[in-house]
């Protein structure tokens, strides 16, 4: 008996090894991971990314902060481009390919930072134009915990790509937090084995309703369409899109500390 559950724990320890295959990671920690990032204050009022180590609950070490506020109103539009990150082709064979980062603010009442996130070409200039894999304005401070952020980028398998990060659309609040950006792949049956986060979003594209399973406690769904403005909001596991015009939309799936994201289409 003893032997079996070793055995068994054995499996399981290399199952969870295995199911992961870390891409790319940046705690910010190093200088030379700092400085490999690209910073850009595309509003021109001289305010950038920037990088501190200041003690926050949800938030140790370094992390990259955007403000609205600092002594006086910003309204930024500042992004944060990734190194070039070399993507994998053997994603959609039973692996996912999976853009996670922790995000935060810093203040439990002023907080509603509104951010998108985009993978485009390596190399490439981002306009400003074109479509995130995820947007939202934040609805808490999460000074305790970070809210973690798992957006399926499986799409993008076998590309040389960047991740940007842009700071936008609002106004005269403090902060935006990210840190612990990471691209793994990993085995969909392990994920949903171990993890219980297999988001899966279907019928996709649809016309009427989009369904969520693989998703365990679920407290909210929200729907952006590709200007960044919220269309959609509710607390089920399915949504009623019928009355939204046809076209691209980010569907968010909020649980208690964490978001999954997936792009939708409407017929």
């Amino acid at each position: 008996m003893v032997k079996k559950l070793l055995l068994a724990s054995f499996l399981m320890s290399s199952l969870a090894i295995s199911a992961q295959n870390v891409i790319f990671s940046e705690d910010f920690e190093t200088e030379a991971g700092r400085n490999a990032w690209i910073n850009t204050d595309r509003d021109g009022d001289g305010q950038k990314w920037e990088f501190d180590n200041s003690s926050v609950d949800a938030f140790t070490g370094y992390y990259a902060t955007s403000w609205s506020w600092y002594f006086e109103t910003f309204t930024p539009d500042n992004t944060f481009t990734s190194p070039v990150i070399s993507l994998p082709s053997d994603s959609n064979n039973g692996k996912q390919l999976s853009l996670k980062f922790d995000v935060g603010a810093f203040d439990d009442e002023v907080f509603q930072e509104h951010y998108a996130v985009y993978v485009i070409p390596a190399n490439s200039t981002f306009t400003g134009n074109e479509t995130p894999v995820f947007e939202e304005t934040l609805d808490a401070g999460y000074m305790d915990e970070a809210k973690h952020v798992i957006i399926d980028v499986t799409d993008f398998a076998g590309q040389d790509v960047q991740v940007v990060f842009r700071h936008y659309n609002c106004t005269d609040l403090l902060v935006l937090i990210i840190d612990n950006v990471k691209v793994v792949e990993e085995d969909i049956l392990a994920v949903s084995d171990l993890n219980k986060t297999n988001l899966q979003v279907y019928p996709n594209p649809t016309f009427d309703f989009v369904k969520i399973k693989g998703v365990e406690n679920i407290e909210k769904i929200r729907i952006f369409d590709m200007n960044g403005k919220m269309v959609l909001e509710n607390q089920a596991s399915e949504a009623d899109i019928r009355n939204l015009p046809t076209g691209q939309y980010i569907l968010n799936v909020h649980t208690k500390s964490e978001i999954l994201s997936k792009k939708i289409i409407k017929k």
